[in-house]
């Protein structure tokens, strides 16, 4: 969930940046409207129930770069943040969703990466980080938790680790959405991308057999098989076609995802950033919080080690942390580009930065 005020009142802002007619000049003015635009209450995009995973995927920095202690997130530090949080009003999705439809012309029936983050990621607390959130012996207990106060969830597992039974208790304590990642049409590339334990003919027999669970239950869960369209295979059309046509006749909503590239960017930064956010410039730092297992704040998904501790909420609340002098200086740090050295926004990261449309605003304007 991230603050969708915020990205509808600061889309007029964005575009003319965008158009160049931002410079260097304008900063104190920009920052004065961007703090303005910013909500006072913190919106949380995922909180991380676990960093535990049997897993060892070839793309996830989880399995050669993650380096802190695996944790769980404790029921009293996890119910404590909901708490704190308030869901979006259904009114005020809709017109956000028109927003969405009218400005970018992106509408939900269009199955992409897009069309799921503006209509679903938008209104859903995401219940996993850097673990399978199906090795979370109280997944169901936090699904439950969350849904007695009306926050709606999503979690992406692999489904190799599913079972119709587990589906049963998770789609019963009322989640709103279920992804399960697939990236390979057979058991040995299958295995070779995330690791022995996964396969592809079972966990495909296991997803059509959750599809008729959810049917006959009459449970509301949206089941979302994806691909991610990995940069080994990225110009694979037609593995990715066959994935698309396997699900045309089941009610799920399948699409094809592009590789996060900020996770390895510190290792190759040759890679080619395919992902949907290659042409924009970074908003969390006024949009939305991450929560990890042991409670560390941090600003985003990709900080798979805590570098960028902003707080935690075992001893701050949310709003103490997002309104505090680390979140004010890391969005200064975004805003004029003087990080420190060595930081990970700034040097092992491809997703744009503010500061750096802005500068090359001005290096234009200036010939």
């Amino acid at each position: 969930m991230y603050d969708i005020n915020f990205i509808q009142q600061a889309d007029i802002l964005k575009k003319s940046l965008m158009e160049g007619n931002i410079t260097i000049k304008d900063l104190a003015k920009i920052e004065e409207q961007l703090e303005a635009l910013r909500s006072n209450k913190p919106h949380v995009f995922n909180i991380e129930t676990t960093n535990h995973c049997n897993m060892t995927c070839i793309m996830c920095p989880r399995t050669t770069l993650m380096t802190r202690d695996i944790d769980w997130i404790d029921d009293q530090t996890f119910e404590s943040v909901l708490d704190q949080l308030t869901p979006h009003t259904s009114e005020n999705m809709q017109e956000f969703w028109n927003f969405i439809s009218n400005e970018y012309g992106i509408t939900f029936d269009e199955h992409s990466e897009n069309a799921f983050y503006f209509y679903v990621v938008s209104r859903c607390v995401i219940l996993h980080g850097y673990g399978e959130p199906l090795v979370d012996k109280n997944i169901v207990n936090r699904v439950q938790a969350c849904t007695n106060r009306n926050i709606p969830t999503y979690f992406s597992c692999v489904p190799a680790n599913l079972s119709v039974k587990r589906a049963e208790a998770i789609m019963g304590a009322g989640l709103t959405v279920l992804k399960c990642s697939i990236d390979a049409l057979d058991d040995s590339n299958a295995k070779r991308i995330r690791g022995k334990y996964n396969n592809f003919q079972k966990a495909y027999q296991t997803i059509k057999d959750v599809i008729e669970m959810k049917q006959e239950k009459g449970y509301k869960t949206l089941i979302v098989p994806t691909m991610i369209e990995l940069n080994e295979n990225v110009d694979n059309r037609e593995m990715q076609m066959e994935f698309m046509d396997m699900w045309k006749e089941l009610d799920v909503y399948a699409y094809v995802k592009s590789q996060d590239n900020r996770w390895y960017y510190e290792e190759d930064q040759e890679m080619t950033n395919k992902s949907h956010y290659a042409q924009q410039y970074c908003e969390y730092p006024w949009s939305s919080m991450t929560v990890m297992a042991n409670g560390d704040v941090v600003p985003c998904t990709q900080d798979y080690n805590c570098e960028m501790k902003l707080g935690n909420v075992k001893e701050q609340s949310l709003e103490q942390i997002w309104n505090g002098t680390k979140y004010n200086l890391l969005r200064e740090w975004h805003l004029k580009g003087n990080f420190p050295e060595h930081h990970k926004c700034a040097n092992r990261c491809d997703q744009i930065k503010l500061h750096q449309i802005i500068d090359r605003n001005s290096n234009t304007d200036s010939k």
